[in-house]
């Protein structure tokens, strides 16, 4: 037992001499549970929000009411006009607030129409156009919405309601028509006639789940979305095409990253010396270690898209040549970045360790596990430094919008530009490291 002891101790001391493992057992769960915290609990910093296109072509009282409504919502930024070619601001049209969504400028786009709603409606009817690029994301704007909507319409509908039937019976007759219609829709959706009496939720008595799931659904009957998909229709998997892209660059940065920590290998098992004695170069080294990372990168991101290909249907062929731009684009960065982990390091072990801390934290960060739309400002901020970023909303754009060569060069620009500075960076710390010694 005493021996049992003594190398359960001698394990401790090992772990606790190396000062990066150390610090990286416990930074790597405590970013990735502040990064998840700040996410699903809304704290860290006010959420930016999802751009969201509002055209209200009505002038009834109702469509104005929604609209102050929809002003509020904090989760949701809500453009009323946009700039044209010449930086001049136009008020969107139902043509252009269409193209705005297609063009990738907002997820979605509520228009209220002309007849939207007047006294003589039966319901109130409003269009929804929306981009379904993000699954979670749709959703959430599709329930502040109809959160939004709802709230405001069932107050409307019955004072617009009361007030024609006072108008046309009377004011007597009118208030006995108000208590039998309440009656007659208690009776047939189980409503509480407090509740349709009093157009104020907080004057009355709240009702149980029972009668608020009645209401609401009695509210679906009276509100009508006109809902029209514009982007990806035509896919055959858009839940596999919306994703590929964050399993891609995921898996590529922890593969580029252990091909580059193999420098450590090398040294340690005496390889490095012997190519040093003889005419190579460390440049040589380093520029033949990131080209085989380079291209492995690249034939990692082709294996994975062809399998998505012929496992889930994903055309990848459509717009393969932009794909292609996007794929060596990202592997350039990403290979960059697994140099500049090796050059950081000392050990193996700290390059993984590391390397395991910022690729999760990048891929989290940067869209590749749930919209960027929804985490706080700060964060959102963040994101835009990361590789990950820019290669999701190339693949993206690439294969659920099929845009041309002109709409994915700010996305290929700023890889590679975070390749060309990254690989500086490298090349300066590996001349002063010790790891070709």
């Amino acid at each position: 037992m005493k021996q049992v002891f003594r190398l359960f101790r001698n394990s401790y001391r090992i772990f606790f001499n190396d000062k990066v493992a150390v610090a990286l057992t416990f930074a790597v769960p405590l970013v990735l549970m502040s990064i998840f915290g700040s996410v699903f609990s809304g704290s860290g910093g006010d959420v930016q929000g999802v751009m969201v296109a509002v055209l209200n072509l009505s002038d009834s009282r109702v469509g104005h009411q929604i609209e102050s409504s929809l002003d509020t919502v904090k989760a949701l930024r809500i453009v009323k006009a946009y700039k044209d070619d010449a930086g001049r601001q136009v008020v969107f049209d139902t043509a252009s607030i269409k193209d705005f969504v297609r063009n990738g400028k907002a997820t979605a786009a509520l228009v209220i129409p002309l007849d939207a709603y007047t006294d003589t409606s039966p319901g109130l009817k409003l269009n929804f156009y929306y981009d379904p690029k993000n699954e979670i994301e749709m959703q959430v704007v599709q329930g502040l919405i109809q959160q939004a909507v709802f709230s405001q319409v069932p107050t409307l509908l019955q004072q617009s309601g009361y007030r024609q039937a006072e108008r046309y019976l009377g004011k007597g007759a009118g208030a006995k028509f108000r208590r039998d219609a309440a009656a007659l829709v208690s009776r047939y959706f189980k409503i509480d006639t407090a509740v349709l009496l009093n157009p104020n939720p907080s004057a009355t008595r709240s009702p149980g789940a029972d009668s608020a799931m009645k209401r609401s659904n009695f509210m679906e009957n009276i509100v009508h979305f006109e809902k029209e998909q514009l982007i990806g229709k035509e896919l055959k998997n858009p839940w596999t095409t919306r994703s590929i892209g964050g399993w891609a660059m995921t898996f590529l940065l922890f593969t580029l990253t252990a091909a580059s920590s193999s420098l450590f290998d090398e040294r340690k098992s005496g390889v490095m010396l012997r190519l040093l004695t003889s005419p190579v170069s460390r440049d040589h080294i380093l520029w033949s270690k990131y080209l085989f990372n380079m291209t492995l990168g690249i034939g990692q991101l082709l294996f994975m898209f062809f399998a998505g290909w012929i496992l889930f249907r994903v055309d990848i062929f459509a717009n393969f040549f932009n794909l292609l731009l996007i794929i060596v684009a990202a592997s350039i960065a990403c290979t960059s970045f697994g140099m500049l982990l090796a050059s950081l390091s000392q050990t193996r072990q700290q390059a993984q360790g590391l390397g395991t801390l910022l690729i999760l934290s990048m891929s989290a960060v940067g869209g590749a596990w749930f919209p960027t739309s929804m985490m706080p400002t700060t964060v959102q901020f963040f994101s835009k430094l990361t590789v990950v970023y820019w290669a999701m909303n190339g693949f993206l754009e690439v294969l659920w919008r099929g845009v041309g060569t002109s709409s994915i060069l700010l996305h290929i620009g700023v890889l590679l530009g975070i390749g060309g500075l990254v690989n500086i960076v490298s090349v300066w710390r590996f001349r002063r490291g010790r790891i070709f010694d």
